[in-house]
């Protein structure tokens, strides 16, 4: 996934996942198996994306900027960020 239009598209594909996540806890969803799954699937997106924040933090720290920045995107985008900030690094 080295070109932007890889990374762009996978990130809404990411994002797509994650609103179907976040409204299996509201009606209709929350009483259904899918919405069961939704939740389950919200839940290990955020353990994940959490714990691949701390696994790349010394190459975030290396990209510069906020940390801040850094973690809410690697929270909702995880590696694709990671190969986003690497694709930054590489230009500079």
């Amino acid at each position: 996934m080295d070109t932007a239009a890889k990374l762009g598209f996978a990130r809404k594909i990411v994002l797509v996942v994650w609103v179907f996540a976040g409204a299996s806890f509201f009606f209709p969803l929350y009483y259904t198996g899918v919405g069961s799954f939704g939740r389950t699937l919200f839940g290990l997106l955020l353990a994940v994306h959490l714990v691949e924040f701390f696994v790349f933090l010394g190459l975030y720290r290396r990209a510069g900027g906020s940390l801040f920045r850094h973690f809410h995107r690697t929270v909702v985008f995880g590696v694709l960020h990671k190969a986003e900030t690497e694709q930054a690094l590489a230009d500079t």
